[in-house]
């Protein structure tokens, strides 16, 4: 792990997955992994502590993930994406916070440190990342305010699946 290195990465599971294969989304099988993992081991990479973030629709399959020994789940109240989030930075007070979906495939540890160091460079509270123009889902947390914020510009070409055409992509990458 970095010296320089988020206090914790939450990684977004807790979803219904209503535009593809349901709430067990995060848990199916892309390159021989769990879509999940495809965000949890670069975050580790990179991060003191790594929380999952699953709902009761969720909860079941994550107990076919055996997490690595610096990760464990949190429980979210399953109400939504934006919903979930509010709660975990709510509950999860530590900061530098990386928030990441469940549901990315491409990211490296490498685009992680570099998010790091834009985030400590940074006055802005929040960053989110846009790749190729496009919100994926990433964001840093560096105090306990939601403003202000400010787009990070980046071109890592991840895909953040969220129907049949990005799976097809994600699993063309194996």
């Amino acid at each position: 792990m970095l010296e320089e290195a988020f206090e914790v990465a939450v990684i977004m599971a807790g979803g219904r997955g209503s535009r593809l294969w349901g709430p067990s989304k995060p848990f199916i099988n892309v390159c021989g992994r769990p879509l999940l993992e495809h965000a949890l081991l670069p975050a580790l990479q990179v991060s003191r502590r790594a929380l999952v973030a699953v709902s009761g629709d969720t909860l079941r399959y994550a107990s076919s993930l055996r997490l690595p020994a610096r990760a464990s789940y949190l429980m979210t109240d399953g109400h939504g994406y934006e919903h979930d989030v509010n709660h975990v930075l709510r509950l999860v007070r530590a900061r530098p916070l990386l928030l990441l979906p469940g549901d990315i495939v491409g990211l490296t540890p490498d685009m992680l440190s570099y998010l790091y160091r834009v985030s400590d460079e940074a006055d802005e509270q929040v960053l989110t990342v846009k790749d190729g123009g496009t919100y994926i889902g990433v964001s840093v947390f560096k105090g306990h305010s939601t403003e202000p914020w400010r787009d990070v510009e980046v071109d890592w070409g991840v895909i953040n699946v969220n129907t049949p055409t990005e799976l097809g992509e994600a699993l063309a990458r194996c």
